[in-house]
């Protein structure tokens, strides 16, 4: 969620959200795309040479996903392929699945812990984030044991770190 997202992900994506699709079947289908490519690097390397007929390229994608993916996203795939931007999908992913969000008034926020949390204790969490934030919050759960104790939350450009490695991080740079 806080990896640097490209402005030119950011347009494909808004493109993604206006397709007349299922937005839930759309990032099923790109969370298969991206595993297929990160699975296959010779699929990548074909895809990203130039030398290779653009029309090859089309077949080959599918071949590959033809009755697996939703028609629309293998169009979207040959406009990637087309314009040599098949390398953002990770990107394109995160990028849609933060518009979704924010088109349905809710906040993707990320929370670390150094261990598993109860799931009462994450409910507890969640219901003091959403009144705080006045809005629905989806939560993405990450264990860290590095950060020792307490909690990190990402939410949009924000990182609150409540974390007791911060804490001692601050406490000794005090001391020196």
């Amino acid at each position: 969620m806080t990896e640097f997202i490209s402005q030119t992900s950011q347009i494909y994506a808004k493109a993604l959200l206006k397709l007349d699709a299922d937005k839930n079947t759309i990032v099923k289908d790109l969370t298969q795309i991206i595993e297929v490519f990160k699975q296959s690097n010779d699929l990548k390397a074909i895809l990203s040479n130039s030398s290779i007929n653009l029309g090859k390229k089309k077949e080959i994608l599918s071949e590959i996903f033809t009755n697996k993916i939703d028609k629309k996203l293998i169009n979207f795939l040959f406009i990637l392929t087309e314009k040599n931007k098949i390398n953002l999908l990770d990107e394109i992913l995160i990028s849609y699945e933060q518009l979704y969000a924010k088109s349905l008034d809710i906040s993707i926020v990320e929370i670390i812990s150094a261990v598993d949390l109860k799931q009462d204790y994450k409910n507890k969490i969640i219901e003091k984030l959403e009144s705080k934030l006045n809005k629905k919050v989806e939560p993405n759960w990450e264990i860290k044991p590095e950060i020792i104790g307490g909690l990190i939350f990402k939410i949009d450009d924000t990182v609150i770190d409540s974390s007791l490695k911060n804490k001692i991080e601050n406490f000794s740079k005090i001391m020196k």
